[in-house]
């Protein structure tokens, strides 16, 4: 596998087809043009093996049509909706490339004073930047580098994913039992998460024997907590009962919320091992 070069195209030369595809998740759309400004009209393609064979006729019969010697085929940076497209375009001679969303904006409204999307246009933008030269080479990782860019993709969903859910936590504890963060000071720690789940409201909290919380606190923190932090805990929640008079409970849904993301690095760390230093990795 090559390093990344992600570099500026270069205008492409006078022999060159230019084939721009807006990408969507099940219809594509294509345009092809010459640097001269001959071009076809706008067609649609399903995201399918049959509808990559499409653009392929399409693609060929316009290289032919306008005595092309090259072709370049660019698309906006969609996500994962452009891979089938990619990988089927890999096993072809065609160049390809990528086209930054911001970029098509601004030629938006350049061109009709309006960046609002639409169909027949989007293609016939990206047509123009990949023309004056402002598109982007690309390098399609395969194999393991391939499933290490799968893992980062996973790993950075999960984290946005905790995120949230740590915010809303952290909202419930404060409206159900504000003076818990008086004890305990972070609450994604393992042992404030196992008495939110454990003793959910502060009914549930009151009621314990200070020895017996402690000594739970004590192992599950190992030793960073004791007992003087139960008898806080049990004091507090007995006051807030009694003044709120109200109880709900804090915790739920949050019991495996840290699990997806250390799966995603155990997986990364054992295929990294697996290949040491590889001259793929900047294209993670």
């Amino acid at each position: 596998m090559r390093k990344a070069d992600t570099r500026k195209v270069k205008a492409v030369g006078d022999d060159t087809l230019i084939v721009a595809v807006d990408i969507g998740m099940e219809m594509n759309r294509g345009y092809c043009t010459t640097p001269d400004g001959r071009s076809s009209k706008t067609f649609k393609f399903d995201n399918t093996r049959a509808g990559m064979d499409t653009l392929w006729d399409m693609i060929t019969i316009n290289k032919n049509r306008f005595k092309c010697n090259e072709v370049i085929v660019g698309y906006e940076s969609t996500g994962p909706y452009g891979e089938p497209m990619l990988h089927y375009l890999m096993k072809k001679p065609v160049r390809i490339v990528q086209v930054n969303p911001m970029h098509t904006k601004k030629v938006k409204e350049i061109s009709d004073n309006s960046p609002l999307k639409t169909d027949d246009k989007d293609p016939r933008v990206i047509a123009d930047i990949i023309r004056w030269g402002r598109a982007l080479s690309i390098v399609i990782p395969e194999g393991d580098a391939a499933y290490l860019r799968r893992l980062n993709n996973s790993r950075e969903r999960h984290v946005r994913e905790r995120t949230a859910l740590v915010n809303q936590l952290q909202q419930l504890v404060f409206l159900l039992f504000p003076e818990f963060r008086t004890v305990i000071k972070d609450i994604k720690c393992k042992t404030p998460l196992y008495l939110l789940r454990k003793y959910p409201t502060p009914e549930t909290l009151s009621v314990l024997d200070k020895d017996v919380l402690g000594e739970e606190m004590r192992k599950r923190s190992r030793g960073k907590l004791k007992e003087h932090h139960a008898d806080m805990l049990i004091n507090l929640a007995r006051k807030y009962r009694r003044h709120q008079g109200r109880s709900g409970r804090v915790i739920h849904g949050y019991k495996a919320y840290p699990h997806p993301i250390g799966d995603a690095d155990k997986s990364y760390c054992r295929v990294r091992k697996r290949n040491g230093d590889s001259p793929w990795e900047d294209t993670l």
